[in-house]
């Protein structure tokens, strides 16, 4: 499997499971078609997610330099970097310097609604509206 075929397969698991799952580093490299996990391997996985507008954490686990002896059972968290509210946090905390942590962590983490985007906005009212 090619890494658009990967990116694919992720992307559907990780929005058939609400926009956020786990996946082992064996199940990753199974899907790229390799039998054995190295670092070029684990480029690979990370360049794959992201292309597919994927996030990953912990990000040390797809890291050849940190995690010099990769094993299968490894797992990492898979989460769509779609804008909403559970992806601006993460990425808040994983990437600080692209975006605005105060911003985000108060208005989100704190229940102020002038924080939150248009888009989660609209996503709070259909919860209302359908709960």
């Amino acid at each position: 499997m090619g890494d658009d075929e990967l990116a694919l397969s992720i992307t559907t698991r990780c929005r058939e499971a609400g926009g956020l799952t786990e996946a082992t580093l064996g199940e990753l490299r199974d899907e790229l078609g390799y039998k054995k996990l190295g670092r070029w391997v684990l480029a690979e996985i990370a360049d794959a997610l992201k292309a597919a507008g994927l996030g990953f954490f912990p990000p040390d686990r797809l890291n050849a330099e940190l995690n010099a002896e990769p094993r299968q059972w490894q797992t990492v968290w898979i989460y769509q970097r779609d804008g909403g509210a559970r992806a601006r946090v993460i990425d808040a905390v994983l990437q600080p310097d692209e975006c605005d942590v105060r911003g985000v962590l108060d208005g989100l983490g704190a229940g102020n609604l002038t924080a939150l985007s248009p888009a989660e906005r609209l996503r709070r009212i259909r919860e209302i509206v359908n709960a």
